[in-house]
C-alpha cells in the first residue's frame, strides 16, 4: 500500500492580484487623485490558489496542483506557498508560459471588476500528469478544483475528469466550483462545458454561483430548478447567493442559510474562501449544514477585510464566530 498523502489537493489557477481602489484613484471631493492611492496593492490570487491558501490558514494540510510560469509571478507565488506551508510537490514550472496578473478594480461599495493579463501562453491551463505520482491523488484527504482552471484551452481541460475520477474511485472526497462566471448558456465555450460535465459525475460536493453558473449549464425559469437538476445520490449541491446567503441540496433536503451582515470592504475571493470554509468544516467533522455555516463565517470575515488572501486563521475564525454568535 502506498504511504497516504493525506493532504487536501487544490487543482488549478494561481495568479498575482493587483488591487486598484477606484474611489481613491478617482480622487476626493475635489476630484484630485491621492498619491498614496496610486500605489497598487499586489498579492497572491487565482480562484484555486485562494482556496488553497485559505485552507492552509485554517489548519488543513494542503497541496497545490498546477503549473506556474518561470517568471516573477511564478516565483512570487511559490514563495507565498512556502511561507504558508503549502506542499508544492504537485506544482510544476513551465518556462515557456506566463503567470497571469489579475487586476481587481474595487468600486466604492467594495464590489470588484476583474481584468486578466496576459491572455496567451497562460501557465495554469496545462499540466503534465506524467510528471507526478497519481498515488498522491488516490491517498489525498480531499481534491478540489475551480471552473476557472478550464476557461482557456489546454491539457487541464482534458486531464481534469481523469484526475477527479482517480480520486473519486479511491474514495477521496471531491469538490468542484463551477466558477465559469458565464450567465448565458449560449456563450459557454463547448470545450469548457464538456470538461466540466465530464468531471461532475466524480464530484461529491458541487458549488457555484446560484443565479448564473448553474443556469448556464442547466437553464430553467426558476434558478433553483437549475440547481436541483445537479442533485444526485451521494452528491451535495451548494449554490452561493452572495449577500442573500446559500441554497443547499443534501440527502434530498433543501436548506437555505443567510449570509452574515458585515461591512463590505472587498469581495475579491469571497467564493474561494467560502469553498475553503466548507471543505475545512467537513474535514474537521462537521455535517454539510454546519460546514456551510462555517463557510459563511470564513467568507464573511474575508469580505470585511482586504484582498483575496485576507482570510482568517483558526484563531481569528473562532473569534469571529464567537463575535457573530454562530453556533457550530
Amino acid at each position: 500500500m502506498p504511504e497516504r498523502f493525506n493532504k487536501a489537493i487544490v487543482i488549478g489557477d494561481a495568479c498575482v492580484d493587483v488591487t486598484v481602489p477606484l474611489a481613491a484613484i478617482l480622487g476626493g471631493s475635489d476630484g484630485a487623485p491621492r498619491d498614496e492611492s496610486l500605489i497598487p496593492q499586489t498579492g497572491g490570487g487565482g480562484t484555486s490558489a485562494n482556496t488553497a491558501v485559505s485552507l492552509s490558514k485554517l489548519g488543513i494540510p494542503t497541496a497545490f496542483m498546477g503549473t506556474l510560469g518561470a517568471d516573477f509571478g511564478g516565483r512570487f507565488i511559490r514563495q507565498e506557498f512556502a511561507d504558508l506551508g503549502i506542499d508544492t510537490r504537485l506544482t510544476l514550472t513551465d518556462d515557456q508560459s506566463n503567470t497571469v496578473y489579475v487586476f481587481a478594480f474595487i468600486d466604492k461599495t467594495g464590489e470588484r471588476r476583474l481584468w486578466a493579463f496576459p491572455r496567451t501562453d497562460v501557465s495554469y491551463v496545462n499540466y503534465d500528469l506524467d510528471k507526478i505520482d497519481l498515488d498522491l491523488i488516490r491517498t489525498a484527504s480531499w481534491v478540489h478544483a475551480s471552473g476557472m482552471t478550464v476557461m482557456f484551452d489546454g491539457s487541464v481541460r482534458r486531464e481534469l475528469p481523469l484526475i477527479f475520477k482517480t480520486a473519486f474511485e479511491a474514495g477521496v472526497p471531491t469538490s468542484f466550483d463551477l466558477n465559469t462566471r458565464v450567465k448565458d448558456p449560449g456563450s459557454l465555450d463547448p470545450g469548457i462545458r464538456d470538461s466540466i460535465l465530464e468531471t461532475i459525475p466524480y464530484v461529491t460536493y458541487l458549488l457555484g454561483s446560484a443565479k448564473d453558473e448553474f443556469y448556464s449549464f442547466s437553464p430553467h425559469e426558476d434558478w433553483k430548478d437549475s440547481v436541483r437538476s445537479f442533485a444526485a445520490p451521494g452528491r451535495t449541491v451548494i449554490a452561493r447567493m452572495g449577500g442573500e446567503g446559500s441554497f443547499m441540496i443534501a440527502d434530498g433536503k433543501e436548506i437555505e442559510r443567510a449570509s452574515l451582515r458585515v461591512p463590505v470592504v472587498n469581495t475579491t475571493g469571497a467564493g474561494d474562501s467560502f469553498n475553503a470554509g466548507f471543505i475545512a468544516g467537513v474535514l474537521k467533522g462537521l455535517d454539510a449544514d454546519r460546514a456551510v455555516m462555517m463557510a459563511h463565517a470564513v467568507a464573511g470575515y474575508k469580505i470585511s477585510h482586504g484582498g483575496a488572501r485576507q482570510t482568517p486563521n483558526e484563531e481569528e475564525l473562532q473569534e469571529f464566530i464567537k463575535e457573530k454568535g454562530i453556533d457550530l
